[in-house]
């Protein structure tokens, strides 16, 4: 997963891809199947795989790895929570005891 400055980095290499990929489409008269993607998209991949150490092959995919998006890891079962803001595992079905963001309530 990346933080914010990481994810910061890989969106303007996904930026670079996109634009390259464009810029080469343009010149050449190629539709979007016949673009060679991964070769504008290597830097990106390439950037993922020396910060997370883990390799990964479809530049679609590491814009879902932004910790951002998901919630602190269950009390019961460990995986992180779908959202921020999850009062339910998706994965054990635990209901967490103080989601995050939610204040609790004071008892009298």
């Amino acid at each position: 997963m990346l933080d914010e400055a990481e994810y910061t980095e890989a969106s303007v290499l996904y930026s670079d891809g996109i634009r390259a990929t464009k810029e080469f489409r343009k010149k050449w008269g190629v539709s979007l199947e016949e673009a060679d993607m991964q070769e504008r998209f290597r830097p990106l991949l390439e950037y993922y795989e020396r910060v997370t150490g883990m390799r990964e092959t479809n530049h679609l995919a590491v814009r879902h790895h932004r910790l951002s998006l998901y919630g602190p890891p269950c009390e019961r079962c460990g995986r992180p929570l779908r959202t921020p803001k999850a009062k339910l595992c998706g994965s054990c079905m635990h209901p967490m005891q103080n989601p995050q963001g939610l204040k609790p309530v004071a008892k009298d």
